[in-house]
């Protein structure tokens, strides 16, 4: 893979993120509660994910509601990654 490497529970992040983004539109932001359910992670993995892949760059973050939104860099890169998988 050309971008970062990605942890099995950034991917799966990553992925649910991109349903998101494609139901929803750009402005997507879903809650944190729930999330770890959607994505198939525990709640602490999808708190590691959440640090790690902010830390990239590749989400944004609301603490107040809390919830995550995919970054340009973040869709650019969960893209990729898609992509690679089908190949």
């Amino acid at each position: 893979m050309s971008g970062p490497p990605f942890s099995e529970n950034e991917r799966k992040l990553l992925l649910c993120l991109l349903r998101f983004y494609r139901e929803i539109g750009p402005g997507a932001t879903p809650a944190l509660k729930g999330l770890d359910e959607e994505a198939g992670l525990e709640r602490w993995e999808l708190s590691d994910a959440v640090a790690v892949l902010r830390a990239k760059g590749l989400i944004e973050y609301w603490e107040l509601q809390p919830a995550v939104r995919l970054t340009p860099e973040g869709l650019r890169a969960v893209l990729r990654l898609q992509e690679e998988g089908r190949g």
